[in-house]
């Protein structure tokens, strides 16, 4: 009888303890699995914020090193001594000043400012093979997001004043030519840190800047 019991018990315990371990066995592969799936998700996310961190840096490095010339990627800026290449023409500041009158006065040939003119010297140089007609739509000045078109009665005191405004002048292929652009602007502007904008010729939305020296 004793040794029934013990037979009993032991087959007991043995079911017990294989009950256990199967149980155990069942929660130990959904922990792996929810494991592996967490690990899984990890790594992609991890990847894809590598892939955009990747994707950030490879802009930073392409706007950074973009170079003078606009493209559809690039929009060059540089400082008052630098030059910009934009459709073929090469553009560059010779000198900029400021003044609140232009041309002669005293026979009627100068214009008085409604603010303050700045008046930018630019030589452009071109690297197209045909002609070009540089008009006023090439030259703008921009201040805080603000666009400036060359002033139509300063660009006619320049003219009196023998200024050479860039106004429908052409430029032969591998000419260089130099000229005046005028602007009448508030002159709270002057402490803003104007820059002149260059424009594509035609309807192409590309355009560099040069940014103007301290002019206050």
């Amino acid at each position: 009888m004793r040794k029934w019991l013990k037979w009993v018990l032991g087959a007991f315990v043995v079911l017990v303890i294989i009950g256990a371990v199967a149980g155990g066995g069942d929660d130990e592969p959904s922990s792996s699995g929810d494991a592996d799936k967490a690990t899984t998700s990890e790594t992609r996310e991890d990847a894809s914020g590598s892939g955009k961190a990747e994707d950030g840096d490879g802009k930073d490095k392409d706007d950074a090193g973009c170079g003078t010339s606009a493209t559809s990627d690039c929009t060059p800026r540089v400082g008052p001594d630098g030059q910009v290449r934009v459709d073929a023409l090469y553009y560059r500041l010779v000198g900029v000043r400021t003044a609140e009158t232009l041309g002669d006065q005293e026979y009627g040939l100068g214009e008085r400012a409604d603010g303050v003119f700045v008046i930018a010297k630019i030589r452009v140089r071109s690297d197209k093979d045909e002609s070009a007609t540089l008009t006023d739509r090439v030259f703008q000045l921009e201040v805080d997001g603000n666009t400036y078109d060359p002033d139509s009665e300063g660009t006619i005191a320049a003219v009196g004043a023998r200024e050479e405004p860039f106004f429908l002048k052409d430029i032969g292929p591998d000419a260089t030519t130099t000229g005046t652009v005028v602007y009448d602007v508030p002159r709270s502007v002057l402490r803003k840190k104007p820059a002149l904008r260059f424009n594509e010729l035609g309807f192409g939305d590309g355009h560099g800047y040069i940014t103007l020296p301290s002019l206050d």
